[in-house]
């Protein structure tokens, strides 16, 4: 199904009933565990209501994690809009570190949603695909900013976009305790991994 945002109020409000709805059930289960009529019950509206909106679960979840997306874009964006004040790479990459898990702490319920719906297909979503592709161009910004020529290479930010992503992801999934509980020493330590992969790819 197709989705297309509504342009009505009252479809609005009946669109955000579902999707706080959602964002509820999801923080207390997995996402093959809630169901359609569980999100109905606690939006307080009908399953019908929810299937056409969306088409399927699925559908909606998609809709959801595109709030996340939207947020995320715009950080990067401003982050991009400070380049005139950047003071060093590693700075950058701790700004960013620490906001990539505020967001992802804002949107942990949907995120987790998300990969359990990655590892059943092991396909990633074509949103998460443009986040983590701005991310990289984040990055080469800084390496272009910061790194003679012959430092700078688009592995390195591959690199360290994914140390980005995938260290924060799984601290906030509670998978990483070893990593230090202060937040500045954690994400001082990211930074420090991030720029280290600019550098030496």
């Amino acid at each position: 199904m197709l989705y297309s945002k509504p342009q009505q109020k009252r479809a609005l409000e009946t669109e955000e009933k579902f999707l706080n709805a959602l964002d509820q059930c999801l923080a207390l289960k997995s996402f093959n565990e809630t169901t359609v009529d569980e999100i109905a019950e606690v939006a307080g509206l009908h399953r019908s209501a929810f299937m056409k909106r969306f088409g399927s679960k699925k559908g909606a979840l998609l809709v959801l994690h595109s709030r996340y997306c939207e947020k995320t874009h715009l950080e990067i964006r401003r982050l991009r809009e400070l380049k005139n004040s950047w003071s060093s790479a590693l700075s950058v990459c701790k700004q960013s570190s620490v906001t990539l898990e505020r967001l992802q702490r804002e949107s942990f319920s949907c995120n987790r949603a998300m990969h359990e719906v990655f590892m059943e297909s092991l396909k990633t979503d074509e949103q998460t695909k443009e986040i983590f592709l701005a991310t990289v161009s984040l990055m080469r910004e800084v390496q272009q900013h910061f790194f003679p020529e012959n430092s700078q290479s688009e592995t390195g930010a591959l690199a360290a976009t994914q140390l980005l992503v995938t260290i924060n992801y799984n601290y906030v999934l509670k998978a990483m305790p070893a990593l230090p509980r202060d937040a500045d020493q954690r994400h001082s330590l990211i930074a420090e991994c991030m720029v280290s992969a600019l550098k030496s790819y």
